[in-house]
């Protein structure tokens, strides 16, 4: 009896030990409400944003509930933190410790399995192959002219397309994205799909499925990994591995053609400007290279995912803005009739004239928000934070609807109001509580060619047409919820100036 029931203690004391870490909450971790073994805050969060009506709403309820500013739960096997105030949320994006990446399910289907590329990368890859992309970029004129022109040519695309419409019922969900992509394409392949083209409409359609399945701490997938084996379809494992196959064989398709194109110390995009990275390491046998295929693979797919949805959907936002408010419309047009005129296009250089139309584009990201919750950080090392306590890999993501939403800063959050973004002097005012594009070293890598799209595509489409609805009872600002919001379907109908 003796030898066989000792192997049946230890189990026990082996179970009971994990039962006990699963439950237990580390040392001086922030208040939050108990979890349970395997599954931990999910189910609890995910019913608290169903009341409530979305994730972020849930966490700034918790937020008051426990009278914190920091949240600690566990969300699957993940510690994870929520931060929802201005000076830690600026803390956070800021300070090393935090600049790592989650390394749980989501972010291992994220990252094809490679843990490459540079979104959900951390350490020396990370700095290095971010250095590389921004050098390089930069060299083709990303940051500058050549992105404003790439940008000016997409407008025209998309304003013909418009006009084409004859006044009738559009929706800009497809067309609004497939011209931002053109212009990450251009820079990073040298390529552009002609609008209308069905591959891209289906890795659109793919990328929009695989966005409502998963939220910015993973999703249930990530929480319960297991579901994927019972529930494919509904957990969004489904979508995301048949985006990632169809995303894949395209990206290897371009790799394969950019080599069999490829000049020496000719870079005509940036995807050449790696295959000579490549190349070099090969000459020089550098087995420990960060320059390798996978990791070509794995940039063109972090590109093409990172701006697919974004920037358009902001967009959507800030047309349906103007629809709601048709006063700040007919102001805008105004505005940029008299500063530009009707003879060119809108452009950056212009945008010191165009006080009132940034205000009301700003005013709309700052309400209706692409990422409510951000960072998706991971701590690299244990830490603190408002004097609570943050071991290695806990999960942080930083509340930004709080922030941007926060009563005691922006007086009435819930009015659209472009002129809380105009001094009594009347220029554009910066507000470091407005932060859509991130903070820090981790802020976003395409914030230049994601303000040149917003502001060219929002200012070019209100010079030419104006913004009517074709369903006047279809004007409410709802959301799909995922890992980006986005608004549900709506109709314009373009009406030429």
């Amino acid at each position: 009896m003796f030898p066989l029931a000792l192997p049946l203690l230890l189990a026990a004391a082996a179970l009971a030990a994990w039962f006990w870490g699963q439950l237990r909450r580390p040392p001086g971790f922030p208040p939050g409400p108990t979890w349970f073994p395997l599954v931990g805050n999910h189910p609890g969060v995910r019913q608290l944003s169903k009341k409530l009506g979305s994730q972020y709403q849930a966490f700034t309820y918790l937020a008051q509930k426990y009278k914190s500013p920091v949240v600690g739960l566990r969300l699957g096997g993940d510690l994870t933190v929520i931060v929802s105030t201005r000076s830690l949320i600026r803390e956070v994006l800021t300070r090393p410790e935090f600049e790592g990446r989650p390394q749980n399910f989501f972010a291992y289907l994220r990252s094809l399995g490679l843990r490459k590329g540079v979104s959900v990368v951390d350490g020396k890859l990370w700095q290095e192959q971010r250095a590389f992309v921004m050098r390089q970029l930069r060299s083709l004129g990303f940051s500058g002219a050549a992105t404003q022109a790439q940008v000016g040519k997409e407008v025209r695309a998309l304003l013909d397309v418009l006009s084409n419409s004859r006044g009738g019922p559009t929706q800009l969900n497809k067309l609004l994205a497939s011209s931002v992509l053109n212009v990450i394409l251009q820079f990073c392949a040298g390529y552009r799909f002609p609008h209308g083209d069905q591959h891209l409409q289906t890795l659109l359609d793919l990328i929009h499925a695989r966005s409502r399945a998963f939220d910015m701490a993973g999703g249930k997938l990530s929480a319960m990994p297991w579901l994927r084996f019972i529930q494919p379809e509904a957990s969004g494992y489904n979508a995301i591995t048949k985006f990632n196959e169809m995303a894949c064989a395209y990206f290897l398709k371009m790799i394969e053609n950019h080599k069999a194109t490829y000049t020496p110390r000719k870079k005509r995009d940036l995807i050449d400007a790696f295959l000579s990275k490549m190349a070099k390491a090969q000459k020089e046998q550098n087995d420990n290279t960060t320059f390798t295929e996978s990791q070509l693979l794995m940039l063109c797919y972090d590109m093409f995912t990172a701006g697919a949805e974004t920037t358009s959907n902001s967009l959507r936002f800030a047309f349906l803005m103007m629809l709601r408010h048709p006063d700040v419309q007919e102001r805008v047009h105004k505005e940029i009739k008299e500063a530009v005129g009707t003879d060119r296009l809108p452009t950056l250089e212009d945008k010191d004239r165009l006080v009132y139309t940034r205000a009301a584009l700003a005013e709309s990201m700052r309400m209706c928000h692409v990422l409510p919750t951000r960072g998706y950080r991971r701590v690299l090392d244990d830490t603190t934070l408002h004097g609570c306590r943050l071991p290695e890999n806990t999960v942080v993501l930083v509340n930004i609807w709080a922030l941007h939403m926060d009563k005691d800063h922006w007086g009435d959050p819930e009015v659209y109001r472009p002129e809380r973004f105009i001094t009594e002097a009347g220029k554009f005012r910066e507000d470091d509580a407005f932060l859509p594009f991130g903070l820090g070293r981790r802020r976003c890598l395409g914030e230049h060619l994601a303000k040149c799209c917003l502001f060219q595509m929002f200012t070019g489409i209100l010079q030419k047409f104006q913004l009517l609805p074709a369903d006047s009872t279809n004007l409410k600002y709802s959301t799909l919820e995922g890992v980006t919001l986005a608004p549900k379907t709506y109709d314009i109908i373009f009406k030429s100036r």
